[in-house]
Order: structure tokens, then C-alpha cells, then sequence
């Protein structure tokens, strides 16, 4: 749109864009950092929350369900 429209961004111009955009992530309200989770072993019984997980996602059709039922 300016006098430099269609030319490469400037170094500075795109650190600037990338502050920006690091503002905007923060403010989502999303966390920075996956949250830290345990590794289960087989044995060990399931929480009330992945039982609900658990439930949800068996629940949902499969992705390719219907790619599958078409071919031969």
C-alpha cells in the first residue's frame, strides 16, 4: 500500500510483525506452553476426565469413514 508496496519487508519491519503477532497470541488468553502431562501405564486406572475424553472421541465418526466404505 505505501511507496514500498510489492518489495521484500525490511528486517525491522519484520521483527515488528512478529512482536505484534506474539502480542496478539498472548492476549487469546491460549497458553504459551503445552501443559505438562503423565504418562500412563496400563494398569493404572482412569480419571473421571479421561474417561469423558475416552468416551468423546470414540463417540466421533472416523475421518475416513466414508473413503473406506467406497473402496473396493
Amino acid at each position: 500500500m505505501g511507496k514500498n508496496a510489492g518489495k521484500s519487508p525490511s528486517v525491522a519491519s519484520l521483527y515488528r510483525a512478529l512482536a505484534e503477532a506474539g502480542a496478539a497470541a498472548v492476549d487469546d488468553g491460549l497458553p504459551l506452553r503445552p501443559k505438562p502431562t503423565r504418562i500412563r501405564q496400563p494398569e493404572d486406572p482412569l480419571t473421571a476426565e479421561e474417561v469423558e475424553l475416552r468416551e468423546r472421541l470414540q463417540a466421533q465418526p472416523h475421518p475416513n469413514a466414508e473413503t473406506r466404505s467406497r473402496l473396493p
